[in-house]
Protein backbone atom coordinates (compact mmCIF):
# COMPACT_ATOMS: atom_id res chain seq x y z
CA UNK A 1 0.00 0.00 0.00
CA UNK A 2 1.06 3.74 -0.29
CA UNK A 3 1.05 6.41 2.39
CA UNK A 4 -1.52 8.99 1.08
CA UNK A 5 -2.75 11.69 3.57
CA UNK A 6 -5.71 14.65 2.92
CA UNK A 7 -5.20 18.38 3.64
CA UNK A 8 -8.00 20.90 3.51
CA UNK A 9 -7.13 24.07 1.87
CA UNK A 10 -9.89 27.11 1.22
CA UNK A 11 -9.18 30.04 -0.70
CA UNK A 12 -8.56 32.83 1.26
CA UNK A 13 -9.10 35.29 -1.88
CA UNK A 14 -12.37 35.90 -3.53
CA UNK A 15 -11.03 37.18 -6.87
CA UNK A 16 -11.20 35.00 -10.05
CA UNK A 17 -11.10 31.66 -10.52
CA UNK A 18 -7.78 31.43 -11.38
CA UNK A 19 -6.83 33.45 -8.05
CA UNK A 20 -8.60 31.53 -6.15
CA UNK A 21 -6.68 28.41 -7.19
CA UNK A 22 -3.15 29.71 -7.02
CA UNK A 23 -3.66 31.06 -3.34
CA UNK A 24 -4.41 27.31 -2.75
CA UNK A 25 -2.03 26.39 -4.64
CA UNK A 26 0.29 28.30 -2.96
CA UNK A 27 -0.38 26.30 0.16
CA UNK A 28 0.09 22.58 -1.08
CA UNK A 29 3.16 23.55 -4.07
CA UNK A 30 6.01 21.46 -1.17
CA UNK A 31 3.27 18.11 -1.42
CA UNK A 32 3.68 15.73 -3.54
CA UNK A 33 0.15 15.76 -4.15
CA UNK A 34 -2.22 13.20 -6.35
CA UNK A 35 -5.47 14.18 -6.57
CA UNK A 36 -7.54 17.91 -5.94
CA UNK A 37 -10.99 17.48 -5.28
CA UNK A 38 -12.35 20.99 -5.69
CA UNK A 39 -15.78 22.44 -3.89
CA UNK A 40 -17.96 25.07 -4.76
CA UNK A 41 -21.52 25.75 -5.99
CA UNK A 42 -21.90 27.06 -9.93
CA UNK A 43 -25.03 28.30 -10.38
CA UNK A 44 -26.14 26.45 -13.35
CA UNK A 45 -25.18 23.43 -14.97
CA UNK A 46 -23.46 25.04 -17.67
CA UNK A 47 -21.67 26.93 -15.48
CA UNK A 48 -20.47 23.83 -13.48
CA UNK A 49 -19.14 21.85 -16.99
CA UNK A 50 -17.24 25.48 -17.48
CA UNK A 51 -15.79 25.79 -14.02
CA UNK A 52 -14.89 21.65 -14.41
CA UNK A 53 -12.97 22.64 -17.05
CA UNK A 54 -11.51 25.61 -16.12
CA UNK A 55 -9.92 23.78 -13.10
CA UNK A 56 -8.67 21.34 -15.67
CA UNK A 57 -6.81 23.82 -16.98
CA UNK A 58 -5.60 26.10 -14.32
CA UNK A 59 -4.14 22.98 -12.39
CA UNK A 60 -2.21 21.94 -15.77
CA UNK A 61 -0.87 25.41 -16.67
CA UNK A 62 0.30 25.50 -13.01
CA UNK A 63 1.96 21.96 -12.06
CA UNK A 64 2.23 20.96 -15.83
CA UNK A 65 2.58 17.19 -16.88
CA UNK A 66 2.75 15.51 -14.33
CA UNK A 67 -0.62 17.15 -12.59
CA UNK A 68 -2.91 16.31 -9.64
CA UNK A 69 -5.94 14.86 -10.97
CA UNK A 70 -8.80 16.87 -10.67
CA UNK A 71 -12.10 16.60 -9.55
CA UNK A 72 -15.11 19.51 -8.53
CA UNK A 73 -18.12 18.66 -6.55
CA UNK A 74 -20.95 21.14 -6.48
CA UNK A 75 -21.52 21.45 -3.37
CA UNK A 76 -21.22 24.88 -1.10
CA UNK A 77 -18.35 24.75 1.50
CA UNK A 78 -19.51 26.53 4.58
CA UNK A 79 -16.01 28.18 5.22
CA UNK A 80 -15.10 29.46 1.42
CA UNK A 81 -16.26 30.28 -2.60
CA UNK A 82 -13.21 27.80 -3.15
CA UNK A 83 -12.22 24.68 -1.24
CA UNK A 84 -10.28 21.92 -2.09
CA UNK A 85 -9.19 18.71 -0.35
CA UNK A 86 -5.61 17.65 -1.24
CA UNK A 87 -5.00 13.90 -1.39
CA UNK A 88 -0.94 13.71 -1.21
CA UNK A 89 1.75 10.94 -1.56
CA UNK A 90 4.14 10.68 1.42
CA UNK A 91 6.01 7.82 0.16
CA UNK A 92 9.12 9.09 -1.57
CA UNK A 93 9.92 5.45 -3.00
CA UNK A 94 6.51 4.83 -5.14
CA UNK A 95 7.03 5.40 -8.76
CA UNK A 96 3.96 7.30 -10.21
CA UNK A 97 2.69 7.07 -14.02
CA UNK A 98 0.47 9.67 -14.76
CA UNK A 99 -2.38 9.34 -17.46
CA UNK A 100 -5.26 11.91 -18.54
CA UNK A 101 -8.16 10.45 -15.83
CA UNK A 102 -5.59 8.72 -13.87
CA UNK A 103 -2.60 7.61 -12.09
CA UNK A 104 -0.61 4.68 -11.27
CA UNK A 105 1.14 4.03 -8.22
CA UNK A 106 4.02 1.19 -7.77
CA UNK A 107 6.46 -0.41 -5.34
CA UNK A 108 7.63 -4.08 -5.77
CA UNK A 109 4.59 -6.13 -5.83
CA UNK A 110 1.87 -3.51 -5.27
CA UNK A 111 0.16 -1.59 -7.97
CA UNK A 112 -2.40 1.19 -6.78
CA UNK A 113 -5.05 3.30 -9.41
CA UNK A 114 -7.07 6.34 -8.59
CA UNK A 115 -8.90 8.41 -11.08
CA UNK A 116 -9.96 12.14 -11.07
CA UNK A 117 -13.93 12.60 -11.44
CA UNK A 118 -15.47 10.98 -14.03
CA UNK A 119 -18.41 12.68 -15.80
CA UNK A 120 -20.41 11.48 -18.36
CA UNK A 121 -20.90 13.00 -21.85
CA UNK A 122 -24.44 14.50 -20.96
CA UNK A 123 -24.77 15.00 -17.72
CA UNK A 124 -28.62 15.82 -18.60
CA UNK A 125 -29.28 11.91 -19.03
CA UNK A 126 -30.76 9.53 -16.72
CA UNK A 127 -29.28 9.18 -13.82
CA UNK A 128 -29.07 5.34 -15.13
CA UNK A 129 -27.70 6.20 -18.32
CA UNK A 130 -24.75 8.37 -17.02
CA UNK A 131 -23.94 6.36 -13.93
CA UNK A 132 -23.96 2.97 -17.10
CA UNK A 133 -21.77 4.83 -19.42
CA UNK A 134 -19.41 6.00 -16.02
CA UNK A 135 -19.06 2.48 -15.35
CA UNK A 136 -18.16 1.31 -18.98
CA UNK A 137 -15.34 4.37 -18.85
CA UNK A 138 -14.15 2.81 -15.39
CA UNK A 139 -13.82 -0.77 -16.60
CA UNK A 140 -11.76 0.17 -19.49
CA UNK A 141 -9.19 2.12 -17.33
CA UNK A 142 -9.49 -0.75 -14.84
CA UNK A 143 -8.80 -3.59 -17.46
CA UNK A 144 -5.47 -0.89 -19.11
CA UNK A 145 -4.24 -1.26 -16.08
CA UNK A 146 -4.63 -5.27 -15.59
CA UNK A 147 -7.00 -4.66 -12.29
CA UNK A 148 -10.06 -6.85 -11.54
CA UNK A 149 -13.26 -4.45 -10.69
CA UNK A 150 -13.15 -6.10 -7.74
CA UNK A 151 -9.86 -4.31 -6.68
CA UNK A 152 -11.36 -1.10 -5.98
CA UNK A 153 -11.49 -0.44 -2.14
CA UNK A 154 -12.76 2.63 -2.32
CA UNK A 155 -15.36 4.35 -4.36
CA UNK A 156 -17.47 7.96 -3.98
CA UNK A 157 -20.60 8.61 -6.30
CA UNK A 158 -21.86 12.02 -6.48
CA UNK A 159 -25.22 12.29 -7.29
CA UNK A 160 -27.39 15.53 -9.03
CA UNK A 161 -30.64 15.35 -6.66
CA UNK A 162 -30.07 12.18 -4.94
CA UNK A 163 -33.21 11.90 -3.64
CA UNK A 164 -35.64 13.15 -6.44
CA UNK A 165 -38.05 10.66 -8.09
CA UNK A 166 -39.11 10.87 -11.92
CA UNK A 167 -41.67 8.81 -12.96
CA UNK A 168 -41.75 6.27 -10.01
CA UNK A 169 -37.98 6.23 -10.23
CA UNK A 170 -35.68 7.53 -7.59
CA UNK A 171 -32.35 8.69 -8.88
CA UNK A 172 -30.30 7.04 -6.02
CA UNK A 173 -32.00 4.20 -6.82
CA UNK A 174 -31.09 4.29 -10.56
CA UNK A 175 -27.51 4.52 -9.04
CA UNK A 176 -27.24 1.73 -7.35
CA UNK A 177 -28.87 -0.93 -9.89
CA UNK A 178 -26.32 0.37 -12.42
CA UNK A 179 -23.47 -0.23 -10.16
CA UNK A 180 -25.09 -3.57 -9.01
CA UNK A 181 -25.35 -4.12 -12.84
CA UNK A 182 -21.23 -3.31 -13.08
CA UNK A 183 -20.56 -5.16 -10.01
CA UNK A 184 -22.21 -7.94 -10.69
CA UNK A 185 -19.22 -8.87 -13.27
CA UNK A 186 -17.10 -9.60 -10.47
CA UNK A 187 -16.14 -11.87 -7.59
CA UNK A 188 -16.41 -10.15 -4.65
CA UNK A 189 -14.95 -12.74 -2.29
CA UNK A 190 -13.39 -9.88 0.24
CA UNK A 191 -16.14 -7.58 0.42
CA UNK A 192 -17.16 -4.75 -1.29
CA UNK A 193 -15.11 -1.22 -1.38
CA UNK A 194 -15.95 1.24 1.12
CA UNK A 195 -17.87 3.99 -0.69
CA UNK A 196 -20.08 7.36 -0.28
CA UNK A 197 -23.27 8.20 -1.93
CA UNK A 198 -24.11 11.92 -1.65
CA UNK A 199 -26.09 14.52 -3.61
CA UNK A 200 -24.89 17.33 -5.27
CA UNK A 201 -26.60 20.32 -6.89
CA UNK A 202 -25.08 20.47 -10.29
CA UNK A 203 -23.07 17.82 -12.18
CA UNK A 204 -25.12 14.88 -13.16
CA UNK A 205 -23.35 12.05 -11.89
CA UNK A 206 -19.41 11.75 -10.85
CA UNK A 207 -17.26 8.56 -9.40
CA UNK A 208 -13.79 8.84 -8.07
CA UNK A 209 -12.07 5.63 -7.29
CA UNK A 210 -9.04 3.95 -5.63
CA UNK A 211 -7.86 0.03 -6.81
CA UNK A 212 -5.07 -1.65 -5.44
CA UNK A 213 -4.00 -4.90 -6.17
CA UNK A 214 -0.49 -7.05 -5.36
CA UNK A 215 -0.54 -5.58 -1.73
CA UNK A 216 0.67 -7.67 1.44
CA UNK A 217 -0.90 -5.06 3.52
CA UNK A 218 -4.53 -6.07 5.07
CA UNK A 219 -7.41 -5.20 3.13
CA UNK A 220 -10.36 -6.41 4.68
CA UNK A 221 -13.55 -4.97 4.98
CA UNK A 222 -14.86 -3.68 8.35
CA UNK A 223 -19.13 -4.55 9.46
CA UNK A 224 -20.69 -2.32 12.19
CA UNK A 225 -22.37 -4.59 14.45
CA UNK A 226 -25.21 -1.42 14.80
CA UNK A 227 -26.19 -1.33 11.17
CA UNK A 228 -27.37 -4.08 8.71
CA UNK A 229 -25.00 -4.12 6.12
CA UNK A 230 -26.11 -1.68 3.21
CA UNK A 231 -25.96 -4.54 0.32
CA UNK A 232 -28.37 -6.72 2.76
CA UNK A 233 -30.99 -4.05 2.85
CA UNK A 234 -34.68 -5.36 2.60
CA UNK A 235 -36.59 -3.83 -0.37
CA UNK A 236 -38.28 -2.16 2.56
CA UNK A 237 -35.68 0.64 2.67
CA UNK A 238 -35.46 1.42 -1.29
CA UNK A 239 -37.40 3.65 -2.46
CA UNK A 240 -38.26 4.25 -6.55
CA UNK A 241 -39.84 1.44 -8.64
CA UNK A 242 -37.24 -0.83 -10.31
CA UNK A 243 -35.58 -0.52 -13.57
CA UNK A 244 -36.61 -2.26 -16.60
CA UNK A 245 -33.42 -3.82 -16.81
CA UNK A 246 -34.18 -5.79 -13.19
CA UNK A 247 -36.98 -7.84 -11.69
CA UNK A 248 -36.45 -5.97 -8.18
CA UNK A 249 -34.31 -2.89 -6.62
CA UNK A 250 -30.91 -3.69 -5.84
CA UNK A 251 -29.09 -2.80 -2.37
CA UNK A 252 -26.35 0.03 -1.94
CA UNK A 253 -23.25 -2.33 -2.89
CA UNK A 254 -20.93 -1.31 -0.57
CA UNK A 255 -18.74 -1.74 2.97
CA UNK A 256 -19.51 0.09 6.47
CA UNK A 257 -15.68 0.95 6.08
CA UNK A 258 -12.27 -0.84 4.74
CA UNK A 259 -9.03 -1.65 6.55
CA UNK A 260 -5.77 -1.01 4.34
CA UNK A 261 -2.63 -1.73 6.42
CA UNK A 262 -3.31 0.95 9.22
CA UNK A 263 -5.38 3.34 7.29
CA UNK A 264 -9.54 3.31 7.58
CA UNK A 265 -11.34 4.43 4.66
CA UNK A 266 -14.80 5.15 6.34
CA UNK A 267 -17.74 5.16 4.06
CA UNK A 268 -20.49 8.26 4.07
CA UNK A 269 -22.57 7.10 7.56
CA UNK A 270 -25.64 8.64 8.45
CA UNK A 271 -27.93 7.70 11.54
CA UNK A 272 -29.49 4.46 10.49
CA UNK A 273 -29.51 1.83 12.98
CA UNK A 274 -30.48 -1.78 11.68
CA UNK A 275 -31.53 -0.91 8.09
CA UNK A 276 -33.77 2.05 9.54
CA UNK A 277 -33.16 5.98 9.87
CA UNK A 278 -33.25 7.24 13.44
CA UNK A 279 -36.64 9.24 14.37
CA UNK A 280 -34.67 12.09 15.74
CA UNK A 281 -35.22 15.63 13.48
CA UNK A 282 -32.53 17.26 14.81
CA UNK A 283 -29.49 17.92 12.65
CA UNK A 284 -27.11 17.86 15.75
CA UNK A 285 -28.76 14.80 17.33
CA UNK A 286 -28.11 12.72 13.95
CA UNK A 287 -24.82 13.92 14.10
CA UNK A 288 -24.02 13.05 17.57
CA UNK A 289 -25.78 9.44 16.68
CA UNK A 290 -23.94 9.45 13.11
CA UNK A 291 -20.07 9.78 15.37
CA UNK A 292 -21.55 7.14 18.10
CA UNK A 293 -22.24 4.61 15.06
CA UNK A 294 -18.75 5.80 13.21
CA UNK A 295 -17.09 5.31 16.96
CA UNK A 296 -18.28 1.78 17.45
CA UNK A 297 -16.99 1.45 13.49
CA UNK A 298 -13.70 1.50 14.70
CA UNK A 299 -13.63 0.82 18.34
CA UNK A 300 -10.76 -2.04 19.01
CA UNK A 301 -13.55 -4.48 19.59
CA UNK A 302 -14.52 -4.18 16.04
CA UNK A 303 -11.30 -3.50 13.63
CA UNK A 304 -10.79 -7.01 12.14
CA UNK A 305 -6.82 -6.47 13.11
CA UNK A 306 -5.04 -6.39 16.48
CA UNK A 307 -4.77 -3.15 17.40
CA UNK A 308 -5.93 -0.46 20.14
CA UNK A 309 -8.38 1.57 18.36
CA UNK A 310 -8.02 4.08 15.82
CA UNK A 311 -7.98 8.02 15.45
CA UNK A 312 -9.47 10.27 13.04
CA UNK A 313 -7.47 11.71 10.49
CA UNK A 314 -10.31 13.81 8.58
CA UNK A 315 -13.58 14.43 8.63
CA UNK A 316 -15.93 15.19 5.80
CA UNK A 317 -19.32 16.66 6.91
CA UNK A 318 -22.43 17.10 4.51
CA UNK A 319 -24.99 18.85 6.04
CA UNK A 320 -28.70 19.05 4.40
CA UNK A 321 -29.73 22.58 5.69
CA UNK A 322 -26.78 25.23 5.62
CA UNK A 323 -28.61 27.10 8.48
CA UNK A 324 -27.63 24.16 10.68
CA UNK A 325 -24.32 24.09 9.86
CA UNK A 326 -23.01 26.17 12.69
CA UNK A 327 -24.91 24.05 15.53
CA UNK A 328 -23.38 21.25 14.36
CA UNK A 329 -19.89 22.66 14.41
CA UNK A 330 -20.28 23.93 17.81
CA UNK A 331 -20.93 20.31 18.53
CA UNK A 332 -17.81 18.37 16.72
CA UNK A 333 -15.70 21.06 17.70
CA UNK A 334 -16.91 20.24 21.40
CA UNK A 335 -15.75 16.92 21.29
CA UNK A 336 -13.50 16.51 18.34
CA UNK A 337 -11.85 19.26 18.72
CA UNK A 338 -8.66 18.07 17.29
CA UNK A 339 -9.73 16.09 14.02
CA UNK A 340 -9.35 18.10 10.72
CA UNK A 341 -12.82 18.28 9.18
CA UNK A 342 -14.79 20.63 6.64
CA UNK A 343 -18.55 20.91 6.11
CA UNK A 344 -20.44 21.00 2.89
CA UNK A 345 -24.20 21.56 1.98
CA UNK A 346 -25.52 18.46 0.52
CA UNK A 347 -28.87 16.69 0.31
CA UNK A 348 -28.31 13.15 1.88
CA UNK A 349 -29.71 9.62 0.75
CA UNK A 350 -32.85 9.33 2.67
CA UNK A 351 -35.11 12.32 3.25
CA UNK A 352 -35.33 12.43 6.54
CA UNK A 353 -31.38 12.33 7.13
CA UNK A 354 -29.90 15.12 7.64
CA UNK A 355 -26.51 14.75 7.68
CA UNK A 356 -24.02 12.33 6.75
CA UNK A 357 -20.21 12.08 7.41
CA UNK A 358 -17.45 10.10 6.40
CA UNK A 359 -13.84 9.87 7.23
CA UNK A 360 -10.36 8.42 7.23
CA UNK A 361 -8.75 7.36 10.50
CA UNK A 362 -5.68 5.10 11.42
CA UNK A 363 -4.95 2.32 13.80
CA UNK A 364 -3.50 2.63 16.71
Amino acid sequence: MFNKEQIVVKASTRGTLKEMCHDIFASIKELNALKITFFGLPESSQEYLVTNRELHNIVKEYFGSQSPLVSFIAQKSSSSTLIAEVTYLVDTDARITHHSRYKILERDTTKELITEGIIPANITASTFEQAKEIFIAIENILTSEGFRISDIYRQWNYIENITITNDGSQNYQEFNDARSIFYSKAKWSNGYPAATGIGTSRGGIMIELYAIKGTTATNKPIDNPLQVAAHNYSQNVLEGKAIKELAERTTPKFERARILGNTIYISGTAAIKGERSTDSGSTVAQAEQTMQIMNNLISKENIPTPCNGASYDLLRIYIKHEDEIEAVKEYMNAHYPTTPKHYLVSDICRPELLIEIEGVAHTL
